[in-house]
């Protein structure tokens, strides 16, 4: 591991613990609404996205590969939007 490459992973974490102490946060102050589960559920991707590209050393991976670690988590947080979707509309 370079210097640089060393620099880049601690870049990476601190920015990953940002993302979970606002998800933390937003939770925290403006509790379980559907705008903060959205919300919370693109920070979720954005953190698949560096554990799979930074972390896991996966940015110079084949296109196939990188697109589909990166859509699996996509897929689901789609899929979890449309089930809080589903609910809203439902009990509305």
């Amino acid at each position: 591991m370079t210097h640089h490459n060393a620099r880049r992973l601690r870049n990476t974490f601190a920015v990953l613990i940002a993302i979970v102490l606002s998800g933390m946060a937003i939770m925290t102050l403006c509790g379980g609404t559907a705008f903060v589960i959205a919300a919370l559920l693109v920070l979720a991707v954005i953190k698949c996205r560096l554990v799979a590209l930074d972390f896991m050393g996966l940015g110079q991976a084949p296109a196939g590969l990188r697109f589909g670690l990166l859509a699996w988590p996509m897929m689901l947080a789609l899929l979890a939007l449309a089930k809080l979707v589903m609910g809203v509309v439902l009990s509305a």
